[in-house]
């Protein structure tokens, strides 16, 4: 190889990775999940009987700068394009230790959204509507009202957030642990459904139970 044409490719080579890299954090693999945030999330009211078009409150706010659980070092994580939950809505019909007892009930309630977007999901609409956050001042906010249509024993759960990217950077994704906090649960009518059977902690954390009269 001609001297000039060594140099012209090792040149060409400089370009092509100083552009890989600066499109994507210095790394290679856009895959990984490098930060781990947790969140809270509140269900509300606190009581464990609602009537037929009564509301129950779901809302998440945390700030835009969190505390990575991987590096423990706080990390400013504004400007996420696609932070936000899956609300998982199921009736209670009798199950067992093996047997949940459960079937999908998001079509046996309506929503009403005042921070946050929802998105249109494919995956098991019977029960999931998926949404998005929105930043405000610094802060994640999510609040939407979940207006119960029909009577009967009720669950919803607050899913975590995977693979989330931020705007100015698509290729750091972070992972966010949802759970509920300052919240009633009232796990016990999940455990009247299923005789026998323990919560798991990820049951602990996410669901929230309650009784439409």
């Amino acid at each position: 190889m001609k001297p000039h044409t060594f140099i012209l490719t090792i040149y060409l080579l400089l370009i092509y990775f100083i552009t890989v890299q600066s499109h994507c954090s210095k790394r290679f693999n856009c895959s990984e999940t490098i930060y781990s945030f947790e969140i809270n999330s509140r269900a509300f009211a606190d009581k464990d009987s609602i009537v037929i078009n009564d509301t129950i409150w779901v809302e998440v706010n945390c700030p835009t700068n969190l505390l990575d659980k991987l590096s423990q070092r706080t990390i400013n994580y504004s400007n996420a394009q696609n932070l936000g939950t899956v609300l998982q809505l199921v009736e209670f019909i009798g199950g067992s230790i093996l047997d949940p007892g459960a079937i999908g009930a998001a079509s046996d309630f309506n929503i009403n959204i005042v921070y946050g977007s929802i998105v249109q999901s494919s995956i098991n609409p019977e029960k999931n509507r998926e949404f998005l956050f929105e930043e405000f001042q610094n802060t994640y906010r999510f609040k939407v009202g979940v207006v119960p249509k029909k009577q009967g024993i009720f669950a919803l759960a607050v899913l975590d957030a995977a693979n989330v990217y931020t705007k100015q950077n698509k290729c750091d994704k972070a992972g966010f642990t949802i759970t509920f906090a300052n919240t009633n649960q009232h796990l016990y009518f999940y455990e009247q459904n299923r005789p026998g059977y323990t919560p798991s902690e990820y049951e602990r954390n996410h669901m929230y139970c309650f009784k439409v009269k």
